[in-house]
């Protein structure tokens, strides 16, 4: 249901980021509904092939922190086709937008900071350690059902031993803020815009400070190294839970490219 509703759940995240008006909202609303055509009819079929073959992957030889990490770079080359077939339109877009509007587009941006601030710079070490431990444990459960009291031990010892990071990445944040500011000026210039966007999406790390990148390389690294160890720890139940989530995917995923939308 959610995703028959997608065009219309992009929309209203585009109108939360600043107001648009007449021809703006009419291009941006069409575009919308052009990149959920094309998610539909070309990108679930990939997503539903990955997962096959993630299946084979997994249920193969041991996996190691290596193998976890090749398999985050196959998704994100996923994600990078939607980015990539989204710029062009989002580029009309905010070549039409006025002076006021690109303020409340930051505006917009800057408050999504803020709430990354609240939730993850200001609370206390001990707050944050048990935020990352209750959202890791979701996640596992939700793709592997629950896990052993020693598993458990094993998320916890990870939420303990990541190295902070917040206060760089909100730093970096705000770098990012800036560069999307700077490009935002050659606006009335479509093929700067569209360059300069590309940069800003494709090149993520490319500026990152040296301190921040370390840091999340280690994390990264130790994040990888548990999840191999719970995967290759599975107990014949949570083999069959995980598979059975793969499988529903695979059948969610093909279902819905082969329908159309109801009017």
């Amino acid at each position: 249901m959610a995703y028959n509703f997608l065009d219309w759940a992009i929309e209203w995240k585009v109108q939360r980021l600043v107001k648009l008006h007449g021809e703006q909202k009419v291009l941006t609303k069409n575009a919308i509904q052009d990149f959920h055509h094309w998610h539909r009819t070309t990108q679930l079929t990939q997503y539903a092939d990955y997962l096959r073959q993630l299946q084979t992957r997994l249920n193969g030889e041991p996996v190691s922190a290596t193998d976890i990490h090749a398999e985050t770079d196959k998704i994100q080359l996923l994600v990078d086709q939607s980015v990539e077939k989204v710029l062009p339109d989002a580029t009309e877009v905010l070549t039409m937008l006025s002076d006021e509007q690109v303020k409340e587009l930051l505006a917009s941006v800057a408050e999504e900071r803020e709430e990354y601030k609240d939730e993850y710079v200001d609370p206390s070490a001990r707050k944050r350690q048990k935020t990352y431990y209750k959202k890791f444990l979701k996640h596992a459960q939700d793709w592997l059902g629950p896990l052993s009291k020693e598993q458990k031990a094993k998320v916890e010892t990870w939420s303990k031993t990541l190295e902070p990071f917040e206060e760089l990445n909100l730093q970096q944040q705000k770098i990012w803020e800036e560069k999307l500011a700077a490009i935002l000026t050659q606006r009335e210039n479509k093929t700067a815009l569209l360059a300069g966007l590309k940069t800003l999406m494709f090149h993520r790390t490319d500026d990152w400070q040296p301190d921040l990148e370390k840091i999340l390389d280690r994390n990264q690294e130790m994040t990888y190294e548990l999840i191999a160890e719970l995967l290759n720890g599975m107990d014949e139940k949570q083999r069959e839970h995980m598979n059975k989530k793969i499988e529903d995917y695979v059948k969610l995923f093909a279902e819905l490219a082969g329908e159309e939308k109801r009017a």
